[in-house]
């Protein structure tokens, strides 16, 4: 659907181009930092994972500098590259990378209150995510 949307009429050199500038505006609103606020499972999770995950709520700080994503906890540290593809409007497509390489997509969409919905595709953290603008 994003890329349905965020495809036009005109030439190819054109398209990339708009998309260019659309994934910049969207690297603009996505550097800094975020909290964790909310996380919805696909499934639920084991009870030693939905306590950690509690934990978080109050912890968690997530950043993300234009190339890569920082995620800081006590106890939990995560630091992954990342881009941005498919920009329509608010929504895009985030695509991260693990150590190994491994991709993990999410479908993402900015919303009117400084947050940002993050729709987890890959497994294990499959679900639906809020992360509130950090102050």
């Amino acid at each position: 659907m994003l890329a349905a949307q965020s495809a036009g009429c005109g030439s190819s050199a054109a398209r990339g181009t708009d998309a260019g500038g659309a994934i910049a505006s969207i690297d603009a609103r996505l550097r800094g930092s975020f909290r964790l606020v909310r996380f919805e499972p696909e499934v639920p999770l084991e009870p030693m994972l939905a306590s950690m995950l509690e934990f978080q709520y109050a912890h968690l700080v997530v950043r993300f500098n234009g190339k890569r994503i920082l995620a800081d906890s006590p106890g939990l540290h995560v630091d992954r590259a990342y881009e941005i593809r498919d920009p329509a409007w608010d929504r895009f497509k985030l695509v991260s990378y693990d150590e190994a390489g491994v991709a993990y997509e999410a479908l993402c969409e900015f919303s009117g209150q400084g947050e940002l919905i993050v729709h987890a595709q890959t497994p294990p953290w499959k679900g639906l995510a809020t992360l509130r603008r950090a102050q």
